[in-house]
């Protein structure tokens, strides 16, 4: 699964909530950069739904903040979505309909005018690309259509604007579901008919695609470089711009070398005419803004292979919009000296943590100070990486914590750089102890879903969830079922009669190497009818390290009645979520 319409859709989620909830602190103007250090980024990707927050005012201020950075080009990653029918401007297809509030393709186009940046246009998305991959022809075909039809209404309408300079095919080959020489041969007819198409409708206009590859399975580079000879032997692309993989965590570092080199092999081979581009993450796998330290790693790690730099994503991770300031100062104050800078904040100082009731502990701390400026602070649990918090906050609850539990704390500042300081001291709190358990009324009890579970970790019998058999921290463990969606979901229990619910629970499995995540949230409700619900309690997501680990949502000293308890499950990305048990106490 892609990293940029998956993880990196679940990180534009994620960059929202976080802009939400700072406050973005001031920091020192960096010097204007002449833009002649090298590596640099010279390009971001920008997701429509940011654009449509924005009010026209942002969204110069944005294109501005990316020129101070000397990045002159941009690429809307998608205009459309072929399966929901929608557009992300008044379009003339039939059939759809705009999912946005605002004309994002001209506010975009007209703004980049203005402001002197290159834009590329994407094209359709389409989820059912994550299942059908070039296994089905005809659906390939028709997506092929499609996109010709959208780019034929997108040239129509905004074809003269100075800042249009080419398109961007969201569709991502990788490494793990192309394995033979049809689905070769069949991305290449696919390539060839839109390519063709676009280069006589905007003839010196570059088409420009983004694979991605995972090391931690699939094909090898060899392989790799074999499949991308063979697709470009026919598929007149001029731009690969390669996804590193590392914010991902499809990738290290040290990786880059071997995968940008096979890359530039098979363009070599097959067609030189096609420029190899990177496409450098600035996020970390957490989905927070990746330091600026290891994204220039990263950026020297390929610097002999590509010819130019796009990011995903200056906008979503960098910007003074949607992050702390300190992300786009530090990274302007390497373009003006030719290095990142490299002093540590200071340690900070009288932390304290106090009881919050009986599932959180109060963190509250005095500011450490840097250089630049503070970026945020790592929050330590019994010695364990729990929190990175973003922002120069100077307090935090720690919940979803256990009753009755003594916990430790640290703290650690860090700055945009990379550069972090030494741990405080430690402070210690112990959660109150939950009420009295009622008996459990959800043993055995049978249970509706919204969406069922994959086959390959199915539910068997329709009674995982209330039989009592909770799993191991392996995914393979048969008492766990999964589910592979970015959507919510719900499971409804019912309890045979009206009851008193006082105490809710259920757990759920992590295994961040395989893409299996904890919910963001889940939502109880209740109903004595099972037609209109009334919510409970909404569990957010524990603060927890990134070990493999069966975690338990719960809930103390409810009060609510109802037959039917339905938990509402809103996963943390486009990925799996793995569930063994739903337990409700009561009487």
């Amino acid at each position: 699964m892609s990293h940029r319409t998956g993880s990196r859709l679940a990180s534009l989620i994620a960059g929202a909530a976080l802009a939400a909830a700072l406050v973005v602190p001031a920091t020192p103007a960096a010097a204007t950069p002449t833009c002649t250090t090298s590596p640099r980024i010279d390009g971001s990707f920008i997701q429509p739904a940011l654009v449509d927050g924005w009010s026209a005012t942002q969204l110069s201020s944005e294109l501005g903040t990316l020129t101070n950075a000397c990045i002159t080009s941009q690429v809307i990653q998608w205009t459309a979505d072929t399966k929901a029918s929608t557009t992300v401007y008044p379009s003339g297809l039939s059939g759809y309909t705009q999912s946005t509030s605002t004309d994002v393709v001209s506010r975009v186009l007209t703004a980049a005018d203005s402001a002197g940046v290159a834009e590329y246009l994407g094209l359709q998305t389409n989820d059912d690309w994550w299942n059908t991959y070039a296994n089905d022809t005809t659906w390939l075909n028709g997506q092929a259509t499609a996109a010709n039809a959208l780019a034929d209404d997108l040239y129509a309408r905004y074809g003269t604007h100075t800042s249009f300079a080419g398109w961007y095919l969201p569709f991502e080959v990788d490494n793990w579901n192309f394995t033979s020489t049809s689905s070769w041969t069949a991305m290449a007819t696919f390539y060839t008919t839109i390519a063709n198409h676009l280069h006589a409708l905007t003839p010196g206009k570059p088409v420009i695609i983004s694979p991605f590859y995972n090391t931690s399975g699939g094909q090898t580079s060899t392989q790799w470089t074999s499949m991308w000879s063979s697709i470009l032997a026919s598929a007149p692309i001029d731009v690969i711009a390669l996804q590193d993989g590392v914010g991902a965590g499809h990738a290290t570092t040290a990786q880059l070398a071997t995968w940008f080199s096979a890359t530039k092999s098979a363009i070599t081979s097959s067609r030189p005419a096609t420029q190899l581009w990177a496409d450098s993450e600035t996020f970390n796998p957490d989905f927070t803004p990746m330091s600026i330290s290891q994204l220039i790693a990263d950026l020297n790690a390929v610097a002999p292979y590509v010819t130019k730099t796009l990011s995903f994503s200056y906008d979503h991770y960098d910007s003074p919009l949607t992050v702390p300031a300190v992300y786009d100062t530090t990274y302007r104050n390497y373009l003006s000296t030719g290095a990142v800078e490299s002093s540590a904040p200071t340690t900070p100082t009288g932390l304290t943590a106090t009881a919050g009731g009986v599932t959180s502990v109060n963190l509250a701390w005095t500011a450490s100070t840097d250089n630049i400026g503070i970026a945020g602070y790592r929050v330590y649990r019994g010695g364990a990486l729990v929190k990175v918090i973003q922002g120069a906050v100077t307090g935090f609850t720690d919940a979803g914590l256990s009753p009755a539990t003594t916990y430790s704390y640290k703290l650690a500042a860090f700055d945009a750089a990379g550069n972090v300081s030494a741990q405080s001291t430690t402070a210690t709190a112990t959660t109150s102890s939950a009420p009295a358990a009622s008996p459990l009324i959800s043993s055995g009890r049978s249970y509706t879903t919204s969406v069922g579970a994959d086959p390959g970790y199915p539910d068997t019998g329709a009674a995982e969830l209330t039989n009592g058999v909770t799993g191991t921290t392996s995914y393979s463990d048969a008492a766990w079922q999964g589910r592979n969606t970015g959507s919510a979901y719900s499971f409804t229990i019912d309890l045979g009669s009206t009851k008193t619910i006082t105490q809710v629970g259920t757990s759920w499995l992590q295994t961040k190497s395989v893409y299996i995540f904890l919910p963001s949230s889940i939502q109880v409700s209740v109903s004595t009818s099972g037609s209109t619900f009334t919510p409970l309690v909404t569990m957010p997501a524990p603060n927890v390290s990134d070990a493999d680990q069966r975690y338990t949502y719960a809930a103390y000293g409810l009060s609510g009645s109802g037959r039917y308890i339905r938990f509402t499950v809103t996963p943390a990305s486009s990925a799996w979520s793995f569930v063994d048990e739903a337990t409700v106490r009561g009487l």
